[in-house]
């Protein structure tokens, strides 16, 4: 099996909030056309919550992308959509999506819950870093910048793109 990145993508206010009430707590359009642009053809990695939002929203799972559910629920999943029940399964069902379509990123879309679980096992964020600060109940993992490092980073009005990569020993 090839080598798959692990890769955590997020729109995190200046203080740390990703969600609200079970979605976010503001829209940028070129933040969900980004998102969309960063994820279409490789596996994405969500919790129950978040895959439900974005059915609700939606109507269906992810176009283009297999949802991989994080869940202990047994969920009655559509097609473009598999349960997992544990972080390593969802990291095996990600790689064998990702190899299936001959891409080597899975993508891990939140909620915070997940991020946290996830953070150890990804090599590179893609955090949209909006500036401002939100109110919300959902925060975005705390992670040492010292075992991170900014390589990317595309200035906008109200957020900027930016991606990090794990530092190497």
């Amino acid at each position: 099996m090839m080598d798959v990145e692990i890769v955590l993508v997020a729109a995190v206010a200046e203080n740390g909030t990703i969600g609200r009430d079970g979605g976010m707590p503001w829209h940028f359009s070129e933040d969900l056309a980004h998102f969309k642009q960063t994820t279409t053809g490789h596996p994405v990695i969500v919790g129950r919550k978040t895959y439900e939002t974005v059915v609700d929203a939606l109507g269906e799972p992810f176009p283009g992308r297999t949802s991989v559910v994080l869940t202990s629920q047994s969920l009655d999943l559509p097609a473009g959509a598999v349960g997992a029940n544990s972080v390593e399964e969802a990291i095996d069902l990600a790689c064998a999506d990702a190899e299936e379509r001959g891409v080597e990123t899975a993508y891990v879309a939140g909620g915070g819950r997940v991020y946290e679980q996830f953070l150890p096992h990804a090599s590179r964020m893609v955090l949209t870093e909006i500036h401002d600060a939100y109110e919300g109940d959902t925060a975005f993992p705390a992670w040492d910048d010292g075992e991170w490092v900014e390589v990317d980073r595309d200035d906008r009005d109200q957020f900027d793109f930016v991606t990090y990569e794990r530092r190497r020993e």
